[in-house]
This record gives structure tokens, C-alpha cells and sequence, in this order.
């Protein structure tokens, strides 16, 4: 009678000097896959699509943000088919400066509304101004000549850098076209300024909320 014997084989005991040498070397190439790793990443790291690296200045400049905490003192400057006018602020607070809420001007007239907060040392205001676009289109400086767009530029630039006034541009529908010289004229002055399109129908209106002494919510470009 024959048996089917199986017998079980013996694990083979490798040296502990190889056994040590195995590890070491496993983890020699793990650090050196994460050191290539990381030179590719540096060397090239990934690019948005449409992106151009370069280190020279773009023609479009766009200033450093303006701090906001309190917001900055501005001009308004009404733009036309005409030209650009600066809107007179001080003749309308003229006209309110003996508590009256109406007053008018040669610009237009405007009218003040005051809300109280009993709970704060600050009362929010808004003055609503309705502009007389027939007076406003006759007095303009114009833009469609070089010499009206320097004039507006010079102004412009004189009051940000003497005063640290910015500009305010409010352009009437009719008036994009003239103000597009203008603009590009302003960005090579560097001065910061921010621009609204509005209709002929549109109200002016002047606020300040406590907002804008606890916020930076207002941008420049």
C-alpha cells in the first residue's frame, strides 16, 4: 500500500544583513520618487489655459486697491454727447445749508433725506439729484477734440494727485462714444477712478450709510 505524502516546506531565512539592506533600499527609492515629484512640480507648475507668462508690464494698468475703510473724497463728473461737466456739490450743500431739503442749482435741483439712527452717532443721508441735462450739455468741456480730452485729463489728475480726489464718472447713454477717449487718456495718468453708464431718466443719488465706515465694499478699478 502506497500513501500520498505532502510535506509542508520551510520558510527560507534570508541574513538579517540582507534583510536590512532590502529595506533600506526600498525606502531610498521612495524618497527618491517624491524628490522627483517635486522638482517637476516646481519646475513646472501648472498653467491656466489662455494664460501668457511674461514679465512685461501689460498695456492696461490696473493701480493697487484704494483703502476703503472710509471711503475716499470723489468728484462727479456728468458726461454728454457735449462734453464733461463737473457736478457742482457745494452749490447744492449752499442751497441746504439753511435746513431747507430742496435746492436748485443751474445743474438741477436735488433733495436731501435724512434717516436717524437713535442708536448710533451717525445719521444716514441721501441726496437725491434730478440734473438738467439741457443746461449740463451746453457748459461741458468738449471731448471730441485732443485739446477738450487733455483739459479733462489735466483736471482730473491735477485734483488726485493735489487733493487725492478721484473721479467719479457718470456717462449718459449718448455720451459713451466721447468718453471712450477720455477713459484710455485716464488710464495712462494712472489715477484711479470707477465709471457708471446711466440713462437721461436716471435720479442721482448721494448716500452715506454707516456701511461705509464698517465695510470695504465699494471697488475702484
Amino acid at each position: 500500500m502506497s500513501f500520498l505524502a505532502i510535506s509542508k516546506k520551510r520558510p527560507v531565512d534570508l541574513p538579517d544583513a540582507e534583510v536590512g539592506m532590502l529595506d533600506v533600499s526600498a525606502n531610498a527609492l521612495a524618497v527618491l520618487i517624491l524628490a522627483t515629484m517635486m522638482v517637476l512640480t516646481v519646475a513646472a507648475p501648472p498653467v491656466p489655459r489662455g494664460e501668457i507668462r511674461t514679465d512685461a508690464r501689460p498695456d492696461l494698468f490696473y493701480p493697487s486697491p484704494v483703502d476703503l475703510v472710509v471711503t475716499p473724497q470723489t468728484d462727479y463728473w456728468l458726461i454728454t454727447e457735449g462734453g464733461i461737466t463737473r457736478l457742482d456739490i457745494d452749490a447744492f450743500a449752499t442751497g441746504l445749508a439753511d435746513g431747507s431739503t430742496l435746492a436748485r442749482t443751474s445743474q438741477g435741483e436735488a433733495t436731501l433725506i435724512v434717516d436717524r439712527r437713535n442708536y448710533r452717532d451717525l445719521n444716514d443721508h441721501r441726496l437725491l439729484i434730478t440734473p438738467d441735462w439741457n443746461a449740463i450739455r451746453t457748459t461741458g468741456t468738449s471731448l471730441t477734440t485732443p485739446e477738450g480730452i487733455a483739459t479733462a485729463t489735466d483736471a482730473i489728475q491735477t485734483a488726485y494727485e493735489r487733493d487725492a480726489i478721484l473721479p467719479t464718472l457718470v456717462v449718459l447713454t449718448e455720451g459713451t462714444e466721447s468718453f471712450s477717449d477720455l477713459y484710455w487718456s485716464l488710464r495712462e495718468t494712472e489715477v484711479p477712478m470707477r465709471w457708471v453708464p446711466i440713462v437721461e431718466q436716471t435720479q442721482l443719488t448721494l448716500s452715506r450709510r454707516v456701511s461705509n465706515f464698517e465695510s470695504r465694499r465699494i471697488k475702484w478699478q
